[in-house]
């Protein structure tokens, strides 16, 4: 009997962690510094929310299916979080670009839609 050892996950999940980690990158380099510059609870919140993507990403290398669900709830929270922000809490964006918040929802419903693929074709 021949063991076969694995050493990258499949197609799916490596979509996944690779969108998981743009999100990541996008959350360090610009929400966390604008959401500590407006302060509030999005000064929390936001570092949590990146805190869940790492520890998505590490599990999914790791080989356990459960980080994609942690980068669908980023994902879910990806698409209210510019509503609440600049609708809700009426906050302008960043850089007065009134229709940047497509470039998370984008994100967003890409990392909500390969979890989900890759969930159900976990082997």
């Amino acid at each position: 009997m021949k063991t076969e050892v694995k050493l990258l996950p499949d197609i799916q999940v490596q979509v996944a962690i690779a969108l998981m980690l743009i999100q990541l990158v996008h959350k360090i380099v610009r929400e966390i510094p604008g959401a500590i510059k407006m302060g509030g609870p999005g000064a929390i919140v936001v570092p949590i929310f990146a805190g869940l993507l790492v520890i998505g990403i590490l599990l999914l290398v790791l080989g356990n299916k459960w980080g994609l669900i942690l980068g669908g709830i980023d994902g879910a929270f990806m698409i209210f979080q510019p509503i609440l922000v600049h609708i809700i809490f009426a906050h302008p964006d960043q850089n007065g670009i009134w229709w940047y918040p497509i470039f998370p929802w984008t994100q967003a419903i890409l990392i909500i839609y390969f979890c989900r693929i890759a969930w159900k074709n976990w082997q």
